[in-house]
């Protein structure tokens, strides 16, 4: 097989495949592929993550499913085409912004949207980058990224590995320093772009031969220099202008784009939430010009398969006549879509324009609903308001994902229950109910605010003058339990409101997606010998819907599709010997 030479990889998510089951790609990890659950099962610490995994995920024959290989299993038998169900399948905004980027300024970017060691493995042998970058934003833990980057490294020896994202912004702020020093020489890369800015290092690293990336000016990047990575904090450039630099989306293989797509119109937030890391990590509040989703819209229309948009904005809806402008701009072509929102500015004439735009479904930040913990919060919301937001998006037709913290400073038991209440009686379609994650890179996490609520520890393990994180793991499984007619979605084996869009934008109605859904949540937490879950009628109403429509193979599964091919050779074979 001939090398295709190319000037760099951009690789946007990279999934760690052997904390689940796969039919495809036993784990190396024991014949369950499922550590997490054997963990949960073997009696870790219940106030642990490891634990939160195996309370919401489905064992199955002793191999481990996310809502992705369930549904899987459930249609095809096997967890092999769990990417067609998995929320990672929409094109990835980073891939394709840095291939976009790439292109215009005369370099061959190849983009890999979804990758496991198998992908890495089949590709390595077909393509020879000049350097290999690889994004942290989506791994939600740090044996992930070594994870990714031990497979880089055994796949393409000797080619710089560069590493960036989001995460490595959150460590740098969360760690001290010799811990975080630990990290970035246990990954090994050449160096690590820790800044939402990326573009100026990404596009010097291009012009580069890749021999002295020490002795390259690269603004916000961690590079080896005797035995030690360091940063050059003289070096200062701000990110490109973001209505010049919109997504060129006919410059990209339209056949490598799934037909639902992420972009965005803005970058940063313009809130400053207590418990969140997203707007000091991002930067300053940038918003592009209502022409400028015009422009890329039009691009994007010329490709033609693309019918799906997933906006990436924290806060699509604020200001709010700059987004009624932008609903006007969505009114002219035929795309439905999917946002964050604030509900607390949702009005009966807004919700209607959302619907007239082609909005399918919105994912609502409520986080609580005592007046209290949201003023603790800095959440500019109140409950009142929220509620009114919330009817005017559901008497509208438009589908809503609620989310939750449990645990945030001020919060008390009795909260969890009101929440379950409001999210079954306003007809909330979907919930994610989660603890509350202290990290020090939060305006919570800081010390002098830790001190005026109390607050001991950090992370997933915590305490505070009202509440422990072992009780909000408490009321997270109560949440999950009690509720009436709201479904559960999992941030740990879904992807929250993203799964419900993965199976929106193929046609699934909410009732449906519900019953899926439903499905999964009554068999997580044990497990289960497929026969008797063949028997159930939960789960055979599952596979009835599920049957009703045969999404489509993601583009960019051709190396793990020839590796499920292989593997069904070989299994057949092995059937008639």
């Amino acid at each position: 097989m001939t090398l295709r030479p190319v000037d760099g990889l951009f690789i946007s998510y990279y999934e760690d495949i052997d904390r689940w089951g796969n039919d495809h790609a036993p784990s190396r990890s024991g014949p369950t592929g499922s550590p997490a659950y054997l963990a949960a099962e073997a009696g870790s610490g219940k106030d642990t993550l490891t634990h939160r995994m195996g309370r919401q995920s489905v064992g199955i024959d002793g191999m481990n499913h996310d809502i992705a290989r369930y549904l899987s299993r459930a249609r095809y038998g096997t967890s092999i085409e769990y990417r067609r169900y998995d929320a990672f399948s929409p094109t990835h905004l980073s891939g394709a912004y840095y291939e976009s980027l790439a292109k215009r300024h005369g370099y061959d970017l190849h983009h890999i949207n979804h990758a496991s060691r198998v992908d890495l493995e089949r590709l390595a042998p077909q393509l020879a980058p000049r350097f290999v970058f690889l994004s942290t934003t989506y791994m939600t833990e740090t044996s992930m990224a070594l994870d990714a980057a031990q497979h880089v490294r055994a796949n393409w020896p000797g080619v710089p590995v560069i590493m960036g994202g989001l995460v490595l912004v959150e460590l740098e702020k969360s760690l001290p320093d010799a811990v975080f020093q630990t990290f970035l020489k246990a990954w090994g890369a050449d160096a690590y772009v820790i800044t939402p800015l990326g573009e100026a290092a990404f596009l010097r690293l291009l012009e580069s031969d890749g021999t002295d990336i020490p002795g390259l000016r690269l603004p916000k990047t961690w590079v080896l220099r005797d035995g030690r990575y360091a940063v050059d904090a003289t070096i200062e450039e701000p990110g490109l202008d973001i209505n010049e630099n919109h997504v060129r989306w006919e410059l990209l293989d339209p056949e490598r784009l799934y037909h639902t797509v992420h972009t965005r119109t803005a970058r940063s937030c313009a809130f400053t939430c207590a418990f969140c890391s997203y707007f000091s990590n991002q930067g300053p509040l940038v918003l592009s010009d209502p022409a400028t989703l015009d422009m890329e819209l039009q691009r994007l229309s010329s490709v033609g398969s693309v019918k799906s948009l997933i906006f990436t904005d924290d806060t699509l809806n604020v200001p709010m006549p700059r987004f009624l402008e932008l609903l006007e701009v969505l009114k002219r072509y035929d795309f439905e879509w999917y946002s964050y929102f604030r509900a607390q500015f949702a009005d009966e004439d807004c919700a209607k324009s959302m619907i007239d735009s082609g909005c399918k479904a919105v994912f609502l930040g409520i986080e609580s609903l005592d007046d209290k913990v949201l003023k603790n919060m800095k959440k500019a919301a109140t409950q009142k308001a929220y509620t009114r937001g919330m009817r005017a998006l559901k008497a509208a037709g438009i589908h809503t994902h609620a989310n939750f913290i449990v645990g945030f400073p001020g919060d008390r038991p009795e909260n969890t229950k009101a929440a379950i209440d409001w999210v079954d009686g306003e007809g909330v379609e979907f919930f994610t109910f989660s603890p509350w994650y202290c990290s020090p890179a939060t305006p919570i996490g800081k010390q002098e605010q830790k001190d005026k609520y109390g607050v001991r520890g950090n992370f997933w393990r915590w305490e505070h003058d009202t509440m422990n994180s072992s009780q909000a793991l408490e009321h997270e499984i109560w949440a999950i339990e009690n509720a009436k007619s709201s479904v559960f979605v999992s941030e740990l084996s879904a992807q929250c409101f993203w799964s419900e869009i993965q199976l929106y934008a193929n046609g699934f109605s909410a009732a449906e997606i519900q019953q899926l859904m439903t499905s999964f949540n009554g068999l997580a937490g044990r497990n289960s010998h497929m026969g008797d879950v063949q028997e159930l009628p939960a789960y055979q109403e599952t596979q009835r819907i599920l049957h009703t429509r045969e999404l489509p193979v993601p583009p960019g599964c051709e190396l793990y599709r020839t590796e499920v091919e292989s593997r069904a050779t070989i299994d057949r074979a092995t059937a008639k010997a």
